[in-house]
């Protein structure tokens, strides 16, 4: 149980062993999910996908207004009582957060699934929609229990619970289109599944760490609103230019065009996560810290940003080639996640200093930053996705990414934080100028894959990356006990190689 738990102190490999957690979830979870709109495309054609896509968007929307930032806030005090080994805090704001989101998202569901029986349809989205839409709004209650798993570390649980209700959901989905012809209906069905698995798994989760408590508090459901309100009011901003973005794709372009954009975001979203998915646990564990917070993300945002540059820019310089494997067609769609994978750096950068600036409880900066990026994401989608469709999608996306670095970048100077960019510099150097010169001579891919690869190892001979972080990537992944054996065997050609 949690109040028998040590205080914990800060560790780069315990963040990015829970962030490869995180990460290893979201590749799958993108894979599968790129696997899975593939057979649905064979079955029933892409247009499903963009069915189903305008859906998501729906029930996102919906899900973000209800949020109203609260399962942010809770990582922030999940995170400093875990830390601190407050027990009964951690159980009251854990319980009164969770019966607060129960009701708002099942009142919400309820609504919107009999706007649904009633036959209303709203620009173009029918009431079928609106039915299934209503059961992913009740399905997003388990974003309490994901905050706690998330500020306890114990991201396993949460790659488990994906991994879980993967399977279910290609068996439901692909069983319901191929044997009973439901289309697009039984691929939406199949996402319904995976989303009350999961639900499943990780509720269970959280009510084995933290029993249930009939006494509730309003101040802390109060806490977690002011804490999560500077990221909810912007989110909920690109929230609607998204939304409307992805309906504007649908009502101009068609379905087609949405499955497009909806297939490069997927693909992003793997490529970005990998740094996402570590930063984004420092935000608890900055939370419990009682000092050293920026040099505590230094050392992750180093880690991270090296992590993530290399594969962002080759799959950036050869779109076409993941896109490929779903059809010739897709391939259309390559400036698509081109123009996407751009913002990756700005992002993870952006990502880590937010969590910082959370960590001081400096909301109002936070609120800053994301107003900024949502502003510019929602005003570029009107202009552009009229005439550009998804790739305008793309580009406003992007350029709101890199509005809200520059916000970042005044924040982090108010707050004293440096940027070393210098590293940053090199970093990002090596990968593309090893990826253009492979791309300028038209290599293989996979010849060019190894030589973009190859930065990691001029990370380590040119110290960008040093044998600490190394140790601790190591350490991280659970690699010791191969690690010396390798080292053991090949210690003197790696010391060369390495310059060490």
């Amino acid at each position: 149980m949690l109040m028998n738990e040590k205080s914990r102190s800060f560790s780069v490999s315990m963040i990015v062993r829970g962030g490869f957690w995180l990460y290893a979830g979201s590749i799958i979870d993108n894979f599968s999910g790129f696997l899975y709109w593939m057979l649905v495309s064979t079955l029933v054609g892409p247009t499903a996908i963009g069915i189903a896509s305008t859906i998501s968007s729906l029930s996102g929307l919906i899900l973000t207004f209800l949020s109203l930032g609260i399962s942010t806030g809770a990582i922030r005090f999940f995170g400093m009582f875990y830390g601190s080994d407050e027990g009964d805090k951690l159980n009251t704001y854990f319980w009164s957060t969770y019966v607060f989101n129960l009701l708002t998202h099942v009142v919400a569901g309820v609504l919107l699934l009999l706007l649904g029986i009633g036959g209303h349809e709203f620009g173009g989205i029918s009431s079928y929609m609106l039915i299934f839409a209503s059961f992913m709004v009740i399905a997003g209650l388990g974003t309490i229990p994901s905050s706690l798993i998330t500020s306890m570390l114990k991201t396993e649980v949460l790659f488990i619970s994906t991994v879980l209700s993967i399977l279910f959901r290609f068996t439901v989905g692909i069983v319901l289109i191929s044997n009973y012809g439901l289309g697009w209906i039984g691929a939406v069905i199949g996402n319904l599944t995976q989303l009350y698995v999961r639900l499943a798994v990780i509720n269970f989760y959280a009510v084995k760490e933290v029993p249930p408590k009939l006494s509730l508090s309003y101040k802390a459901i109060a806490d977690t609103l002011i804490a999560g309100m500077p990221s909810w009011l912007p989110t909920f901003i690109t929230s609607i230019g998204s939304l409307l973005g992805v309906l504007s794709v649908y009502v101009i372009s068609g379905a087609l065009e949405t499955g497009y954009y909806y297939v490069s975001s997927a693909i992003a979203n793997v490529v970005l996560m990998v740094g996402t998915s570590i930063l984004s646990l420092t935000f608890p564990v900055l939370s419990g810290m009682a000092d050293g917070r920026k040099r505590a993300l230094t050392q992750v945002m180093k880690v991270s940003i090296a992590l993530i540059t290399p594969p962002s820019i080759y799959v950036m310089i050869y779109s076409w080639l993941p896109l490929s494997w779903l059809g010739r067609d897709y391939v259309n769609s390559a400036p698509i996640l081109t123009t996407l994978l751009i913002s990756a750096i700005p992002s993870a950068i952006t990502s880590g200093v937010v969590s910082l600036t959370y960590a001081y409880g400096k909301y109002s900066l936070v609120l800053a930053i994301n107003v900024v990026s949502s502003f510019v994401r929602m005003v570029l989608y009107y202009v552009l996705i009229p005439y550009y469709g998804g790739l305008g999608s793309a580009i406003a996306s992007t350029v709101g990414s890199f509005a809200g670095f520059l916000a970042t970048l005044y924040v982090a100077k108010i707050i004293g934080f440096t940027l070393g960019w210098r590293l940053l510099a090199e970093t990002v150097a090596i990968p593309l100028m090893l990826g253009g010169i492979s791309f300028a001579l038209n290599v293989h891919w996979l010849i060019a894959l190894a030589v973009t690869t190859s930065s990691y190892i001029l990370y380590l001979k040119l110290r960008i990356v040093g044998k600490d972080e190394l140790k601790e990537i190591v350490k991280a992944l659970r690699m010791e006990s191969l690690a010396i054996k390798i080292y053991s065997k090949y210690g003197d050609i790696i010391n060369k190689i390495l310059g060490y």
